[in-house]
């Protein structure tokens, strides 16, 4: 038996995908870094420190789920295909990752992880970036920062502020819970297998509840004013409200008008702050609170 401890991990990860021969599959979106000094670059820019509590999303081959445990970290790392177990067994060994097999998009991280503050360190699959950032940051116990490889056009639309066209329903979820900052580029030859697109590193940083620059009263009536906003583009913001909330124009337009925006307005136009107002209106309509 191959010494696999005594390896480097992403070493390790190869020699033992060989043993096991695994198959890549692209439906999951198994494109996994391999690359020792990359992953310690991660670990460094996610600024994991030693007995921190990590959560990782899709351990794949676990060369990242090792560096973070080498790190001192104390590492819950999600993976979906149960053909990785004996892969994760050769490069994991004995270091104490507690190891969770099940569908990141279906999994209930409160209860996962609990009351402790966590950061998230992750190379996620692409399909399911928007649905995981979404999913987590509307937990209960949110993560303190994210971490997290995604597709560079995806990294467009995470970072994208008012007045640029990557503004979307995501941008302004993760504006509203945090500060996201691009870190570095990767490209496709630094992944097993390559994949077509340039991926990117970024970090959203969550607030403080006493430090965000807007808190709506009401966390999900704020999410539907999101939703609504970025509906229908083509549409006015008061034409998506109608459609939301099923209500008549000149109600929609009551609401514009309490927080000094004009019935034509469209939804990518506003600001957090404007939706965040937006939805406090709505939230004191009786029929809405």
């Amino acid at each position: 038996m191959e010494a696999y401890e005594a390896m480097s991990p992403g070493l390790a990860a190869r020699l033992s995908l060989q043993k096991h021969e695994f198959h890549f599959t692209h439906a999951l979106g198994q494109n996994f870094i391999l690359d020792d000094g990359l992953m310690r670059h991660i670990v460094e820019a996610a600024d994991v420190r030693p007995g921190e509590n990590v959560l990782e999303i899709g351990a794949g081959a676990g060369v990242l789920t090792r560096h973070l445990a080498e790190q001192g970290a104390r590492v819950t790392a999600v993976e979906v295909d149960d053909a990785l177990k004996d892969v994760l067994g050769d490069v994991l060994g004995n270091l104490p990752v507690r190891l969770v097999f099940g569908d990141a998009l279906k999994l209930d991280y409160d209860g996962l992880m609990g009351e402790e503050p966590y950061c998230v360190v992750a190379n996620l699959p692409y399909y399911v970036t928007a649905d995981v950032l979404l999913k987590l940051l509307r937990t209960r116990n949110k993560p303190r920062r994210i971490a997290v490889m995604v597709q560079r056009e995806a990294a467009d639309r995470i970072a994208a502020r008012p007045g640029v066209k990557a503004w979307c329903a995501l941008s302004a979820t993760v504006a509203y819970y945090g500060q996201a900052e691009r870190l570095f580029e990767v490209p496709p030859h630094m992944f097993t297998p390559p994949p077509h697109v340039v991926s990117e590193m970024i970090m959203i940083r969550l607030y403080e509840p006493d430090r965000a620059p807007c808190v709506a009263r009401s966390e999900s009536m704020m999410m539907r004013v999101i939703a609504a906003a970025f509906a229908m583009r083509r549409k006015t913001l008061q034409n998506n409200l109608c459609a939301a909330f099923d209500v008549d124009r000149e109600r929609a337009a009551r609401w514009l008008n309490a927080v000094g925006l004009p019935p034509q307005i469209r939804g990518e136009a506003l600001s957090i702050e404007q939706m965040a107002a937006l939805s406090d209106v709505i939230s004191d309509d009786a029929s809405f609170s």
